[in-house]
């Protein structure tokens, strides 16, 4: 109900800023309301629709799987309305207007107000400044990651120099949404629930013992932790000398949730002995006090041709609370980093692209301090005493017969807990704007690992999608 009111909000005020500019430039400019003078501009509208069926590997189960999306633009020289509405069976949110915004265009200044997806930086779908915007993981990393992002309330503004070379953002939000995750393992999109005390317990043995669904567990996770509010970032991008480069800074929140693991240590003894309930497992909740911190971004991106590779950089310090790294609730400051690129090999139409995005925790050393003095349990403790993790993403893509069927090769794999994902796809263009896709996804690793805990996910699927 909350997130309706919002939305409803939104589109009132849009649609009066809309009204409050456009009528008046009408009345000054073409005479009044009554104007006989044509114009180009009409509304547009556009959308997606693509069925899809899964079948997974692991268990034979054949799922039917819906999704599409709808946009209304009103498009104009100083004026713009967008509105998108996005449907998807078994997500967390199956209807969501994932943008509602209206923008005003002009010499100097661009001005958006609405529900809207900025993405920062200059990695290939894969970011460490992009930080506006939540992500939806109810069908986990599947879809492209556009498609993930979660359309934000917002003020941006954007300021050009040079001829429009230069831009200036400024971004402002009243709220803050953290990641949406998956939280029905019998979803007809598999069963990607993330369980955020992995290590400690599973949801599926605190529900067994209280009673509950999954769901019904995770959704009492989520409710304990309190909400966050405000976001503020500003951009400078820039281009010289066949350089785009930039700087950006970013005030809000980390959307991973800490707590205190000591709290978990009595739920965990109650679970070894069988004797868990309702009541316990919430005054965990409580004790374990889940938040989001709060976390400033400073970021340099970078992207430029260099021996005929696309080349991309982009380069993070998250400055937490701890910045001493003493407390055990709060996560250590870091440094994140993608580098990478791709460029075209002489064979056929292939196109190779390798990127590596990865972090380093910093002050670990007082990570082992808070675990040998008995201080507490650390949140971010790791046994292997490695505190910097790694990530490559390689994409092999190549076409044919006019770009009408492209096949793809993507694998994703941490160097550091050895688990990957590997996805072999080929688009058929049956005739313009209607794609057959054929795709084999599987999952590899340990249970414990971000991506090996979906290896019974494993699916072969095939899908239509139509343009309009």
């Amino acid at each position: 109900m909350r997130k309706e009111i919002k939305v409803s909000m939104v589109i009132a005020f849009a649609v009066f800023v809309l009204f409050a500019l456009v009528i008046p430039a009408a009345a000054f400019e073409g005479g009044g309301f009554y104007t006989t003078e044509t114009k180009d501009e009409s509304l547009e509208i556009s959308g997606e629709i693509s069925p899809e069926f899964r079948l997974f590997s692991d268990d034979g189960d054949l799922e039917e799987n819906l999704k599409g999306d709808l946009e209304f633009v009103y498009p104009g020289l100083e004026n713009e309305f967008t509105v998108q509405m996005d449907y998807q069976v078994g997500a967390v949110e199956e209807i969501d207007f994932n943008e509602v915004y209206y923008k005003h265009y002009g010499t100097k200044y661009n001005v958006t107000i609405g529900k809207n997806i900025v993405i920062w930086g200059k990695g290939d779908k894969v970011h460490v400044l992009d930080n506006i915007n939540a992500e939806d993981l109810s069908d986990f990393i599947n879809p492209e990651y556009k498609e993930r992002q979660i359309g934000e309330e917002m003020i941006k503004i954007d300021r050009f120099f040079r001829g429009g070379n230069a831009n200036l953002e400024f971004i402002y939000t009243p709220n803050f949404t953290p990641h949406r995750f998956a939280n029905d393992p019998d979803s007809p999109l598999g069963n990607w629930v993330i369980n955020p005390f992995a290590g400690q317990f599973t949801l599926k043995e605190v529900a067994n013992k209280t009673g509950k669904t999954e769901t019904q567990v995770f959704e009492d996770i989520e409710d304990s932790i309190p909400d966050e509010d405000n976001q503020f970032g500003l951009r400078f991008t820039d281009s010289r000398g066949g350089t785009d480069y930039g700087f950006s800074y970013y005030h809000g929140y980390l959307r991973t949730p800490s707590y205190d693991k000591k709290a978990f240590q009595k739920l965990k003894s109650s679970l070894i002995k069988g004797s868990l309930d309702k009541s316990l497992f919430n005054s965990s909740l409580k004790a374990a006090d889940l938040h989001y911190d709060e976390v400033d971004i400073f970021g340099f991106e970078m992207a430029r041709v260099i021996a005929d590779i696309n080349s991309r950089l982009e380069l993070a310090y998250y400055r937490t609370d701890d910045t001493a790294g003493d407390d055990p609730t709060i996560r250590n400051n870091k440094i994140a980093w993608v580098i990478g690129g791709d460029r075209d090999l002489p064979i056929s139409n292939l196109n190779l692209n390798l990127q590596f995005t990865g972090e380093k925790i910093l002050d670990d050393d007082q990570i082992e301090d808070n675990i040998s003095s008995g201080k507490n349990i650390d949140l971010q403790y790791n046994q292997d005493g490695d505190y910097t993790t790694n990530r490559a993403i390689l994409k092999l893509e190549d076409s044919y017969q006019n770009e009408k069927i492209i096949p793809e090769l993507t694998w994703v794999y941490n160097l550091k807990d050895h688990d990957y994902s590997l996805k072999a796809a080929v688009d058929y263009e049956l005739k313009q704007d209607l794609v057959l896709t054929f795709a084999h996804k599987i999952f590899r690793g340990d249970s414990d690992t971000q991506l090996g805990r979906f290896e019974d996910n494993d699916y072969s699927s095939f899908a239509l999608k139509y343009s309009f």
